[in-house]
């Protein structure tokens, strides 16, 4: 029976808006990294996004899997893999990217990208998702009291 792959160490897991891959270089640029979404209606739909991986001590055969999580509601939005890779050497460090079209959040939240090998989870990137008004100030739930305003009495 085959050993099972090593987990591989997670170096960076990151959302942008665009990948260059300079295969003159094989210099990935990550264009537009970002942490936030706004919208003004939901379930909003952001058109296009990318995910990069930056991954280290694996070797051997892995099938890799990334998953939009709702951590509000535990729920999995929408999931995707990659054909099988195999790794031979665990000093090397690979990169991975995909871009993501048309991803839908229902709800203003946190959302959370997770990357797996092997059916296990190695690294998870949240993002938050925010509703702002025409002009993009962020709306706030009639449940969340506002912020305090000036200093102590």
């Amino acid at each position: 029976m085959p050993e099972a792959a090593p987990t591989p160490s997670v170096k960076a897991f990151l959302v942008c808006d665009t990948v260059i891959h300079d295969r003159q270089t094989n210099k990935m640029s990550l264009i537009g990294v970002f942490h936030d979404l706004a919208s003004t209606r939901f379930p909003a739909v952001h058109p296009a996004l990318w995910l990069y991986a930056n991954l280290t001590d694996a070797h051997g055969r892995y099938e890799f899997e990334v998953r939009l999580m709702d951590l509000h509601r535990s729920s999995v939005l929408g999931s995707g893999s990659h054909p099988a890779v195999d790794i031979p050497d665990p000093l090397l460090t690979r990169e991975f990217s995909a871009q993501l079209r048309n991803v839908s959040f229902p709800s203003p939240g946190i959302y959370e990208f997770q990357l797996l090998a092997n059916r296990a989870l190695i690294g998870t990137k949240a993002i938050r998702v925010l509703q702002v008004d025409a002009q993009g100030r962020p709306v706030t739930e009639p449940s969340t009291p506002p912020p305090p305003t000036g200093g102590p009495p």
